[in-house]
């Protein structure tokens, strides 16, 4: 007898549909955003008159629809503006991935070049370029080239753009290229940011030039949580399986964290796998109760933060790596300057040229916007202390998502994890 012989899984117990629990589902309308929407198209429709737009920046934590908004309003802007013969494409990258505005620079090149990502119709026919060897000069000269190319509107989308820091050439060389006559295209960027004082740090320069409007998306509260949930849930389970409170539970749990539909979302689909699991094993119809909601929170815990520390950006694991060195020392919570100078030393070690502390301090936001570590400063609201950070998850936890790194980029962790262990 084959493992899959038994076909008993195949059984209807309580998943109708996965996919609308996926990370990856994007609905035709974003739920209990209503306000959100309203404000973004008005910024937005100027296109259609055959106006310049302004640069948007979003602003909002992880998981409050920044930038489902922004995938379901763009395409949509774009196909109302070809009907009226308005010339317009789109491109997008996630800054968290190059880190650096060069590197941002040569990846919003190979995106337009590539069209990999789903918001794209750019087709210029040119090689990619590899990450580093080029003047910076020739960079942006090749960029601008290439959306001169693509169409008489171009719309950047930066998600994560806090996590440049203060290396915010990009943002001052895109902002600036009409001016200078480098760019014959008319350019607006949609900035997605997790930190609301992103623009407040910025440099003077690059301030005058982006003259932004701001857009703000709050939490979920917990009611709007409980609607997001309720209509996943009619699309993706079988009636009557779920206990009466659950929905109101995922609800609250997301809601006292970051009030994140993503998270509350996530929560529920783990605790559905988990109650059909059971209903396989027994045969017998089963429902989702509250013990499978904090197994499920449970795993996603421990689960969210292994895959979380596998998927970062390097230097934001060199970040992590000298926190949880000093974790392990028992120095924590430990500053910004003390976990940036610990950082410094590892990024050497691995043949990095460091980020600046600004660049540092973004990847630990980051990390604790994703649940990786906490800010313990006390009394958040007095200006001129210091921010603490410690570990918001197991010392352990950590040390084994470190050890299963596969990441190309860090050749050998073993000098590191010997003195975390």
């Amino acid at each position: 007898m084959g493992y899959f012989d038994d076909d008993s899984f195949l059984d209807e117990y309580i998943i109708k549909d996965r996919s609308v629990l996926k990370p990856e589902h994007q609905p035709k309308k974003l739920e209990e955003r209503d306000d959100e929407i309203e404000d973004y198209v008005k910024l937005l429709r100027p296109l259609l008159k055959g106006w310049d737009l302004d640069n948007i920046f979003l602003y909002g934590h992880s998981g409050v629809g920044k930038t489902v908004a922004t995938r379901i309003l763009l395409p949509d802007l774009r196909e109302t503006a070809e009907k009226q013969s308005i010339d317009v494409d789109l491109l997008e990258i996630n800054c968290s991935s190059a880190n650096t505005s060069y590197q941002s620079a040569i990846e919003l090149i190979n995106e337009a070049r590539n069209r990999t990502y789903p918001l794209t119709t750019l087709s210029i026919n040119k090689p990619e370029l590899s990450k580093t060897g080029y003047p910076t000069e020739q960079v942006y000269d090749e960029l601008f080239g290439d959306l001169s190319e693509a169409a008489e509107n171009i719309i950047l989308i930066l998600d994560e753009v806090n996590t440049l820091g203060n290396n915010t050439e990009l943002l001052y060389q895109l902002t600036r290229a009409q001016t200078m006559h480098k760019l014959d295209a008319e350019l607006c960027l949609i900035g997605i940011s997790n930190d609301f004082q992103f623009r407040d740090e910025l440099p003077a320069r690059v301030k005058d030039t982006l003259c932004e409007t701001e857009l703000h998306f709050p939490a979920y509260e917990r009611n709007d949580l409980v609607s997001i949930l309720s209509r996943r849930a009619d699309q993706a389970f079988y009636d009557g399986v779920t206990e009466p409170g659950i929905i109101d539970l995922c609800a609250a749990l997301a809601s006292r964290d970051r009030g994140s539909a993503r998270q509350a979302i996530r929560l529920l689909r783990k605790a559905a796998e988990l109650a059909e699991n059971e209903a396989v094993e027994t045969g017998e119809t089963e429902c989702i109760k509250e013990q499978h909601v904090r197994a499920a929170e449970d795993v996603i815990e421990r689960k969210q933060v292994t895959t979380g520390i596998r998927k970062l950006p390097t230097h934001r694991k060199y970040v992590l790596l000298a926190i949880t060195n000093l974790a392990a020392q028992k120095k924590t919570p430990a500053q910004t300057r003390e976990i940036y100078e610990y950082y410094k030393t590892i990024a050497n070690d691995f043949g990095r040229d460091p980020l600046t502390r600004r660049g540092a301090h973004e990847h630990l936001l980051e990390m604790c916007d994703n649940g990786i570590l906490k800010n313990v400063t006390p009394d958040q609201r007095g200006r001129g202390r210091p921010n603490k950070y410690e570990l918001d998850t197991p010392l352990e936890t950590v040390i084994n998502a470190l050890e299963s790194e596969e990441d190309d980029e860090i050749d050998d962790l073993s000098k590191l994890r010997e003195t975390v262990r």
